[in-house]
């Protein structure tokens, strides 16, 4: 199993692998999940660790547009500065006249970009949303 498969299947057992600040793997979830997946984590370290800071350094392919580029690498370049931040978020209101574009990074996950209608668009509600479910698998 590859290093990616198995942080998704334990993000999909509730277990989200994460660098910590340190540099180390921290795993977060119920105890009894955690210890479900630390033999795994501790065989396959390395490998994970890797996975992790490729993820984090922004190492997979850059977007065909360059703005959605731009944004993307501004959230990554927010979380690399802030080592302890588990997301960041870029809006613009330039781009679009009809819609808000929220480029969002969530460490060691994903990076996406959400186009909200300027007249729906509420950032408080955003960041409220994103933190309460960040760590949330659907």
């Amino acid at each position: 199993m590859t290093p990616a498969a198995i942080i998704k299947k334990a993000q999909a057992d509730g277990v989200m692998l994460v660098l910590s600040a340190t540099g180390t793997i921290k795993a977060a979830g119920s105890s009894e999940a955690v210890n479900r997946w630390l033999p795994v984590i501790r065989e396959r370290k390395a490998e994970l660790l890797d996975e992790l800071r490729a993820a984090n350094d922004g190492a997979y392919e850059a977007l065909p547009d360059a703005a959605a580029e731009g944004r993307r690498q501004r959230v990554l370049a927010m979380l690399r500065e802030s080592p302890t931040v588990r997301y960041a978020v870029v809006t613009d209101t330039d781009s679009d006249p009809d819609a808000v574009i929220v480029a969002l990074a969530i460490r060691g996950r994903a990076t996406c970009e959400l186009l909200i209608p300027r007249d729906r668009y509420d950032g408080v509600l955003l960041l409220d949303l994103i933190e309460r479910h960040s760590g949330t698998v659907h």
